[in-house]
């Protein structure tokens, strides 16, 4: 009797252990393939379980923790702020790379710049940052998450490019990778005629059957209180899953819009899943929008608020069993521009004759 209860419990130990997908923690193989496990235990961090449709329950709560503890987001804005006061054109361009890099670099993540030709006046070559981490299971599936990187001083874009960061570092920090990766990406060249969304979406062209999803950062230094899914109805119930663990952070607001905006445009017409942050405006936030980028000016906690919300997000997204949504066609995506009034607002703005011809937008 009692080695038949001895067997029991050994099998029900043996049954945990084989439950535990231990390719989940971040650091590099062991040859021990018990050992992740044995430190997680120390260290009070469970690896994820297969559960299927929701987010790992004890991966948000730690994100959420790495966001509102210490630190270097504010560090991070007034760096930048410094880097680009009082120089211009191809300096100031250079600056904002070197911080983004080194800001990516200082959270042990692996980051690289991509270049692309700038047909307008200034630097002959922009250049976009990415960082990224590395699904455990479908690494070629991806989740992105993205802001506009300005080269001026006092942006209210400077906000989402420090948040960009801050998410990477909060989910690393977590010490657990999502089944798909999550791309992080900094956007340059809105200055200049020449949106870096664009030249990533066009670089990327070959991969974007494996996007899952594409959020961008645009809070303005705002409260972010959801997301706008640009004329989307048909992934909302995967997104609020996904969401589920950030409830109490009051962002379950959605709304429907497609608005013609610089970074969630091309992937929208790309047919990638496409969520843009919405916000409210706050009277602690900052004084004027022209102060909008000061780093004393900037509820700072707020913005910690507003990182955790995203990075909840897109692990949630990239954990899932599915996809919250497909890819859609061609003819999906011109019945979309109809419906919600972008095709008018890109005929208005000469975007439409590079939609006819291929040159943005996805192939029939």
């Amino acid at each position: 009797m009692r080695l038949a209860k001895s067997w029991l419990a050994l099998s029900a130990v043996l049954f945990f252990i084989s439950a535990i997908p231990v390719e989940a923690q971040l650091p590099s193989a062991q040859p021990d393939p018990l050992a992740r496990i044995r430190e997680a235990s120390k260290t009070n961090v469970e690896a994820c379980s297969a559960t299927g449709e929701t987010l790992c329950e004890q991966v948000a709560p730690k994100i959420i923790a790495n966001a509102q503890g210490e630190s270097p987001l504010s560090e991070n804005l007034r760096r930048l702020n410094e880097e680009v006061n009082g120089v211009s054109g191809s300096e100031a361009a250079a600056r904002v790379v070197s911080w983004a890099v080194a800001a990516f670099r200082d959270e042990g993540l692996d980051v690289h710049t991509e270049k692309y030709a700038n047909p307008n006046s200034g630097p002959a070559e922009l250049e976009n940052m990415v960082a990224e981490i590395r699904g455990r299971e479908k690494p070629d599936e991806w989740v992105l998450v993205g802001a506009h990187l300005d080269t001026w001083p006092h942006s209210e874009n400077s906000c989402d490019a420090a948040g960009v960061i801050e998410a990477a570092r909060d989910i690393s920090r977590s010490g657990i990778r999502p089944r798909r990766s999550i791309r992080f990406v900094l956007f340059t060249g809105n200055e200049g005629g020449v949106p870096g969304s664009w030249a990533y979406v066009r670089a990327h062209r070959a991969e974007l059957d494996g996007a899952r999803a594409a959020i961008v950062f645009s809070s303005m230094c705002l409260r972010v209180t959801g997301y706008s899914l640009n004329g989307r109805h048909d992934f909302e119930r995967g997104l609020r899953e996904a969401m589920k663990p950030i409830e109490s952070l009051e962002a379950g607001h959605f709304d429907f819009a497609a608005p013609l905006g610089t970074d969630n445009f091309d992937f929208i017409v790309e047919g990638v899943p496409t969520l843009t942050t919405i916000q409210v405006p706050t009277t602690i936030v900052f004084d004027s929008p022209s102060t909008g980028g000061v780093p004393d000016k900037i509820d700072i906690e707020g913005l910690k608020r507003n990182t955790a919300i995203v990075a909840v997000t897109a692990f949630g997204i990239a954990e899932r069993a599915g996809p919250i949504g497909p890819r859609q066609s061609r003819a999906e995506i011109e019945s979309l521009l109809k419906a919600s009034g972008l095709e008018q607002s890109m005929k208005d703005t000469n975007l439409w004759p590079l939609w006819k011809s291929g040159e943005r937008g996805r192939l029939p």
